[in-house]
């Protein structure tokens, strides 16, 4: 079995065992629940499980010619759509199951096409009704009767809103184009319109009042304050979190990717452009790429903050990092500048290579432990199921592309 085969039989194994929760375990969870740090959740479709669900759903594009292979994979998908329909009633609980909604676009094919696409209706219609702060932006976790916003719930949500608008706008195009229009996919350009614009709020705010000016570099995350305004009219807000925290970084990356190549899809099918593209997604993206590419480690990895590259390596961040720039290099985001193309292309290659020295026996070490709030990381390195999907889904990119 070669290196990568066992990356991809490692990571359907821990998809297969997310849930399953052994005594010690349980009582590791006490202990954490006591001293007031997060514990593992009952949600099936949560990102550490949606990140496993990214990795395979990206593996299983190159099995083309590896039967065995790409049926171990689908077995492990479908197990664990089954569990989370037949023990869990199809729940989504959390805007961070919009991750594991994205990796159900590209498998709503074959036998088991069913699942998967009710599966992304379900978190279709949760992102809907998501709870909003006064200006548009999904908070994370309101439940706790909060306005914060998130890198990583912007990042989740637009990944997936993104990704199914193309579907729908590829699928109804084909329809129309048949003479079998189907009302459900087929959209005109105003509905898209509607739809991308609640995409571009959650960017247009979170480089507002998330990104730092100077640096370029993200915060966590932010909040807007109520009905208060500065002497411009602007909101009053708060950021929080590390700047520059390397999941931050990857989050924002990842749903910028998928804006950005459903942006480049739209300007080249709408003629009317005048009001539909009042932000441009692509320069920012590129912007993060090039910031992530500043700080790329002599090794070829991301730190777990990237701007101190003399710190702890970070699998995760690297992974996420490497996997968004890979996709807007599969997408030909970079097509229109040959050097900087060459210099993401190099840039991948040494990330892959980085990734790589990572896994031991097709298990993703230095990962960093989760973070239980705003600048709260406990610095523990090992494997995480965050950073064996996201470095299974970034190696498996860049190995069909370059």
């Amino acid at each position: 079995m070669s290196g990568y085969e066992l990356l991809v039989t490692k990571t359907a194994e821990e998809l297969g065992n997310i849930m399953k929760v052994t005594p010690s375990q349980k009582a590791k969870d006490m202990v954490k629940k006591l001293l007031g740090r997060s514990v593992r959740t009952k949600d099936p479709m949560f990102w550490p499980s949606g990140m496993l669900m990214l990795g395979l759903s990206e593996a299983i594009c190159n099995c083309k010619e590896q039967p065995e292979l790409e049926s171990r994979i689908r077995k492990a998908l479908d197990a664990h759509m089954s569990l989370w329909r037949d023990k869990y009633g199809s729940r989504i609980r959390f805007v961070d199951d919009a991750l594991a909604g994205y990796s159900m676009l590209g498998l709503s094919e074959g036998d088991s096409s069913d699942i998967y696409r009710k599966g992304r209706d379900i978190i279709r219609e949760y992102l809907k009704v998501a709870k909003t702060d006064s200006l548009g932006s999904i908070i994370y976790n309101p439940g706790r009767n909060n306005t914060n916003i998130f890198a990583d719930g912007i990042g989740q949500a637009t990944m997936f809103m993104a990704a199914e608008v193309r579907d729908k706008f590829v699928a109804g195009e084909n329809s129309y184009g048949e003479n079998t229009q189907n009302d459900l996919y087929y959209y005109n350009s105003s509905d898209y319109l509607s739809i991308v614009g609640k995409i571009y709020v959650q960017f247009m705010n979170y480089y507002k009042y998330g990104r730092d000016s100077k640096s370029g570099l993200l915060y966590h995350g932010y909040q807007i304050s109520r009905d208060q305004y500065d002497q411009k009219g602007e909101a009053i807000c708060e950021r929080k979190g590390i700047l520059g925290w390397g999941r931050t970084h990857g989050w924002m990356m990842l749903g910028l990717s998928q804006a950005a190549i459903l942006e480049q899809e739209l300007s080249r099918k709408i003629e009317d452009k005048k009001e539909w593209s009042i932000f441009d997604l692509l320069p920012w993206y590129v912007e993060l790429c090039e910031t992530a590419m500043d700080y790329q480690r002599e090794d070829g990895g991301f730190s777990w903050q990237i701007n101190a590259v003399d710190g702890h390596i970070d699998m995760s961040a690297t992974g996420m990092i490497a996997y968004s720039m890979a996709k807007g290099y599969e997408a030909g985001l970079f097509d229109k500048d040959e050097k900087q193309k060459e210099r993401v292309r190099d840039s991948l290659l040494k990330a892959k290579e980085s990734m790589l020295e990572h896994v031991k026996d097709g298990i993703v070490m230095d990962a960093l432990s989760s973070c239980d709030d705003f600048a709260v990381h406990y610095q523990t390195y090992g494997n995480y199921p965050w950073g064996q999907g996201a470095v299974l889904a970034a190696v498996s990119v860049i190995n069909r592309i370059i």
